[in-house]
């Protein structure tokens, strides 16, 4: 179930919306009021094999058992999946809220799996919400895993298709663009799959 975070204005975001013009304080409200939530994952693949639901290691083919036995024998896994962020303007949000870049950090049962930016500009319109795709690459022999099988039903866990998910944050640095400059959340939103929201 997605958990959602709302970002609540510190000092430094008051100060700012002192500043002369309303066009200005009324954008600066619209980032307030903006909210996140991890909604899903999906496009899950290791090492070039989808993973979807009723994946299990023992319906694989041989070759993709070669497949999998082989990365485990090189030691390089990778993992390829895209991690869905549900942007909300709520209605009573007058103005439409410019998302122009959002740093992002991908962490997988507390471990950090890879860092990214994203500088595709995302218009929110108020009462509206707009799914911003995270696409996501990293290997899961950093996250411990050794064996084939182990590989596998970790990235299966990771997909949400097991019996078992792993727990999964991203933590995000918007920026939002208004008529007074871009301005950038001073403190990262944490999100997260299957955990209560930060």
């Amino acid at each position: 179930m997605p958990r959602t975070f709302r970002f609540a204005a510190p000092l430094a975001l008051l100060a700012v919306v002192m500043l002369p013009g309303c066009a200005g304080m009324q954008e600066v409200a619209a980032l307030r009021l903006v909210s996140f939530a991890f909604s899903s994952v999906s496009d899950v693949r290791f090492v070039g094999i989808p993973i979807g639901p009723g994946a299990d290691y023992s319906k694989l083919s041989m070759s993709d058992v070669a497949r999998l036995a082989a990365a485990a024998l090189a030691q390089q896994a990778p993992i390829e999946l895209v991690a869905h962020v549900r942007a909300s303007n709520p209605p009573e949000n007058k103005v439409a809220a410019r998302m122009v870049n959002m740093g992002w950090k991908l962490f997988v049962e507390e471990r950090q799996a890879l860092a990214g930016q994203l500088n595709s500009p995302v218009v929110i319109e108020p009462g509206k919400a707009v799914d911003v795709p995270v696409a996501v690459r990293f290997d899961l022999v950093q996250m411990g895993a050794t064996g084939a099988q182990d590989m596998y039903d970790l990235a299966i866990a990771i997909a949400g298709q097991g019996t078992i998910q792993k727990d999964m944050r991203l933590e995000l640095v918007p920026t939002i663009e208004t008529s007074i400059g871009p301005i950038t959340y001073p403190a990262p939103i944490v999100i997260r799959r299957g955990g209560a929201a930060q």
